[in-house]
């Protein structure tokens, strides 16, 4: 609730508040929701919590970033952009961007990877820990 109080206050800080609205929920179920009310947008960025923060959790994890894939493709208008981001350290580059393109493709939508972005200089990467290389983020065309 905060973060989405900051974002109205940045709307009508920029005179754009009478065009923005936010939405607070489960984010499968407000996916869902967008979806089933036909919504869509240029861009829609998903960053979800770390759904594979461990070994264990890792199929459940993929699965989950699938789900999101497949319910957020479809809220990309044609020609619009997907960005759909991951902080899961059991989760790498190849796996999560398997699980995304299945979603995706389970839509119904086609796509083109544009952009594979990883961590800022803020975050660096150990090199014998691949682990501290977790934070990764993909962007499509749709």
């Amino acid at each position: 609730a905060p973060a989405l109080e900051l974002a109205g206050a940045g709307a009508a800080a920029m005179g754009v508040a009478e065009r923005f609205a936010t939405r607070q929920g489960d984010a499968f179920d407000v996916l869902t929701a967008l979806g089933q009310e036909g919504a869509r947008f240029d861009l829609v960025i998903c960053d979800p919590p770390a759904f594979a923060p461990s070994k264990p959790a890792l199929e459940a994890g993929l699965r989950a970033y699938e789900k999101v894939a497949r319910l957020a493709a479809p809220l990309v208008a044609e020609g619009g952009s997907l960005g759909l981001c991951s902080c899961s350290h059991a989760a790498d580059l190849n796996r999560f961007r398997e699980a995304c393109q299945r979603g995706i493709g389970r839509a119904g939508r086609r796509s083109q990877l544009l952009y594979t972005g990883f961590a800022g200089p803020d975050h660096p990467q150990h090199p014998q820990l691949a682990e501290s290389g977790y934070l990764k983020a993909l962007f499509y065309r749709l």
